[in-house]
Protein backbone atom coordinates (compact mmCIF):
# COMPACT_ATOMS: atom_id res chain seq x y z
CA UNK A 1 0.00 0.00 0.00
CA UNK A 2 2.63 2.74 0.88
CA UNK A 3 4.65 1.31 -2.50
CA UNK A 4 1.00 2.22 -4.11
CA UNK A 5 0.79 5.88 -2.87
CA UNK A 6 4.54 6.51 -3.30
CA UNK A 7 4.17 5.57 -7.01
CA UNK A 8 0.70 7.82 -7.22
CA UNK A 9 3.11 10.73 -5.60
CA UNK A 10 5.39 10.46 -7.40
CA UNK A 11 3.32 10.66 -11.40
CA UNK A 12 1.20 13.50 -10.20
CA UNK A 13 5.02 15.02 -9.33
CA UNK A 14 5.70 13.92 -13.15
CA UNK A 15 2.06 15.64 -14.12
CA UNK A 16 3.42 18.82 -12.85
CA UNK A 17 7.04 18.96 -14.31
CA UNK A 18 5.37 17.85 -17.72
CA UNK A 19 2.95 20.89 -17.57
CA UNK A 20 5.68 22.89 -16.36
CA UNK A 21 7.87 21.95 -19.23
CA UNK A 22 5.09 22.41 -21.71
CA UNK A 23 4.30 26.16 -20.46
CA UNK A 24 7.99 27.22 -20.72
CA UNK A 25 9.67 29.36 -23.18
CA UNK A 26 13.29 29.26 -22.29
CA UNK A 27 15.25 26.47 -22.68
CA UNK A 28 17.47 27.08 -19.70
CA UNK A 29 14.09 26.41 -17.36
CA UNK A 30 13.20 23.69 -19.47
CA UNK A 31 16.50 21.64 -18.78
CA UNK A 32 15.97 22.51 -14.97
CA UNK A 33 12.87 20.87 -14.94
CA UNK A 34 14.14 17.84 -16.77
CA UNK A 35 16.99 17.98 -14.64
CA UNK A 36 14.69 17.72 -11.51
CA UNK A 37 12.60 14.86 -13.80
CA UNK A 38 15.84 12.54 -14.49
CA UNK A 39 16.93 13.00 -10.91
CA UNK A 40 13.29 11.15 -9.49
CA UNK A 41 12.65 9.04 -12.25
CA UNK A 42 16.31 7.34 -12.91
CA UNK A 43 16.34 5.12 -9.56
CA UNK A 44 14.83 1.87 -10.44
CA UNK A 45 13.27 1.34 -7.03
CA UNK A 46 10.22 3.54 -6.03
CA UNK A 47 11.83 4.07 -2.27
CA UNK A 48 14.50 5.73 -3.78
CA UNK A 49 12.73 7.96 -6.79
CA UNK A 50 10.64 9.05 -3.81
CA UNK A 51 13.63 9.90 -1.58
CA UNK A 52 14.65 12.32 -5.03
CA UNK A 53 11.64 14.57 -4.89
CA UNK A 54 12.65 17.12 -2.21
CA UNK A 55 16.21 18.00 -3.25
CA UNK A 56 14.98 17.75 -7.10
CA UNK A 57 12.64 20.28 -6.49
CA UNK A 58 14.47 22.45 -4.29
CA UNK A 59 17.49 22.33 -6.99
CA UNK A 60 14.60 23.23 -9.62
CA UNK A 61 13.49 26.44 -7.41
CA UNK A 62 17.20 27.14 -6.86
CA UNK A 63 17.77 27.59 -10.40
CA UNK A 64 14.49 29.14 -11.56
CA UNK A 65 15.50 31.69 -9.05
CA UNK A 66 19.13 32.24 -10.41
CA UNK A 67 17.83 32.37 -13.65
CA UNK A 68 14.73 35.05 -12.84
CA UNK A 69 17.72 36.90 -10.82
CA UNK A 70 19.76 37.04 -13.67
CA UNK A 71 17.01 38.04 -15.91
CA UNK A 72 17.44 34.95 -18.45
CA UNK A 73 13.75 34.03 -18.19
CA UNK A 74 10.20 35.86 -16.57
CA UNK A 75 8.15 33.03 -15.56
CA UNK A 76 4.69 34.56 -15.85
CA UNK A 77 1.75 34.17 -13.57
CA UNK A 78 0.52 30.37 -15.01
CA UNK A 79 4.19 29.13 -14.68
CA UNK A 80 4.11 30.55 -11.11
CA UNK A 81 0.87 29.23 -10.57
CA UNK A 82 1.74 26.03 -11.89
CA UNK A 83 5.49 25.68 -9.21
CA UNK A 84 3.20 27.07 -6.32
CA UNK A 85 0.84 23.81 -6.86
CA UNK A 86 3.95 21.50 -7.12
CA UNK A 87 5.81 22.95 -3.97
CA UNK A 88 2.27 22.48 -2.22
CA UNK A 89 1.75 18.96 -3.10
CA UNK A 90 5.38 18.30 -2.13
CA UNK A 91 4.78 20.06 0.87
CA UNK A 92 1.80 17.58 1.68
CA UNK A 93 3.43 14.69 0.48
CA UNK A 94 6.60 14.58 2.22
CA UNK A 95 5.12 16.22 5.54
CA UNK A 96 5.70 13.22 8.12
CA UNK A 97 6.54 14.13 11.27
CA UNK A 98 10.46 14.48 11.50
CA UNK A 99 10.59 14.17 8.11
CA UNK A 100 8.75 17.19 7.35
CA UNK A 101 11.38 19.07 9.67
CA UNK A 102 14.17 17.44 7.13
CA UNK A 103 12.54 18.60 4.09
CA UNK A 104 11.88 22.28 4.98
CA UNK A 105 13.78 23.72 3.17
CA UNK A 106 11.65 23.45 -0.21
CA UNK A 107 8.70 24.99 1.83
CA UNK A 108 10.64 28.08 2.95
CA UNK A 109 13.82 28.31 0.56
Amino acid sequence: MKEAIQLQNIQQINEFLSKLSDELDSQEAKKAVQVAYNKINVPTKTSEKYKQVPDAIAQMKKDFSRLSLAKKTHFTRSQEAIVTELTTFTRQAFQKGVDGIAYANIWFG
